[in-house]
């Protein structure tokens, strides 16, 4: 189809850029609330991309790992920044370990599908866990929604925007006003994340393995140690 433009590695390069324009706005002193916005869109297109990544990965297992890997070395990272230049803003910012959950998840839920007994009852304690776990990673359950979201329905876009669109309506509390949609919690702008996913071509494009998960932590760390410095300055 027309529209179909975009490969996962454009996708990505897109996202990084709004992704970048919303930590400015969470670490830099002074910055214009309005730069949270775009930032909406980032999670939902790049936990789609999970979805799409756990489909054809040739390791499940390597694929978790590897994010629980990245996860635990920025989780240890920002100990050390935050400990070094001390904030009142926290640094809690690891969208990894939660994208790592999310693959943990499916693992569970598809091997829990083949297995009986002691063994099943064994792999549902496991998922529980792996589910009370994830409200407290960045994100918490709203990522857990749309991973289940994204790979469950993803063949029928119509049920999946539905499912998608009324998980964003959830993030619409308080009323209609300027103050409630724009500036409490605009985080019910990533429905505008759907037509973006719709411009999904399927296919992955340059293969930069690991400039994203090099990037994601190493610029909120620079924005981290920028706004520091400003506000001593």
């Amino acid at each position: 189809m027309k529209y179909k433009i975009l490969d996962a590695f454009t996708l990505k390069l897109i996202m990084v850029v709004l992704m970048v324009l919303d930590h400015i706005a969470q670490f830099i002193p002074n910055s214009p609330y309005w730069l949270h916005w775009p930032g909406r869109l980032v999670a939902p297109v790049f936990f789609y991309l999970l979805t799409e990544g756990y489909k054809y990965t040739s390791s499940k297992q390597k694929y978790m790992k590897r994010l629980f890997t990245w996860a635990g070395m920025m989780f240890i990272g920002n100990i050390i920044i935050s400990f070094i230049f001390k904030r009142k803003i926290p640094l809690y910012n690891n969208i990894l370990f939660s994208m790592g959950l999310g693959i943990a998840l499916l693992m569970l839920l598809d091997s829990g599908k083949c297995k009986q007994g002691k063994d099943k009852f064994e792999n549902n304690l496991l998922t529980l866990l792996v589910l009370f776990i994830s409200l407290f990673s960045e994100g918490s359950w709203m990522c857990t929604a749309m991973v289940l979201i994204f790979h469950y329905l993803k063949e029928d876009k119509i049920k999946m925007s539905l499912a998608y669109i009324a998980l964003s309506c959830m993030f619409i509390q308080g009323g209609f006003t300027y103050e409630n949609l724009f500036t409490l919690n605009p985080q019910w702008m990533m429905v505008f994340a759907l037509p973006i996913i719709f411009m999904y071509n399927g296919q992955r494009g340059k293969n930069i393995k690991y400039f994203f998960y090099v990037f994601y932590p190493l610029h909120i760390w620079i924005l981290y140690i920028i706004g520091y410095l400003l506000e001593k300055s």
